[in-house]
């Protein structure tokens, strides 16, 4: 559950996955407060609250290029959906790309990439695929 706060406009702040054209990420943070980023390797960052202990969301670099190469081609599904969950985001490029490049030793990556599923998971956080169009 999240707790909603005001902006300086006094607006609430509402969580959202949120695509960056320039940087070709995609970032979702739950909380509107001070925060701490782990990068955890090329794809993706860990965004941890104050404590460094709770993670409160994720960053998720190349995501154009990672789901263009290696999603769509296996999920034909994509091309014409409204949203694209990050769930299964996190868990193809973990699958995909961690076979070639994790080893088995390293638990810590592992554990990242299950909470930043986790998160997603419990979150139920979904991007608007027509972003990703327009960045064609």
């Amino acid at each position: 559950m999240t707790t909603a706060t005001l902006d300086p406009l006094g607006q609430s702040y509402k969580p959202s996955a949120v695509y960056f054209l320039d940087s070709d990420c995609v970032e979702y943070v739950k909380e509107d407060a001070f925060c701490i980023y782990d990068r955890i390797d090329s794809f993706l960052t860990l965004i941890l609250d104050e404590t460094q202990r709770n993670v409160v969301g994720f960053k998720l670099k190349g995501f154009k290029h990672v789901f263009d190469r290696h999603i769509k081609p296996r999920h034909p599904e994509l091309q014409n959906c409204e949203f694209i969950d990050l769930v299964s985001m996190i868990e193809t490029a973990f699958t995909d790309l961690g076979n070639q490049v994790f080893s088995i030793e390293e638990d810590e990556r592992e554990r990242a990439y299950m909470a930043a599923r986790k998160l997603a998971a419990n979150d139920n956080v979904k991007l608007a695929a027509a972003v990703l169009k327009k960045a064609a």
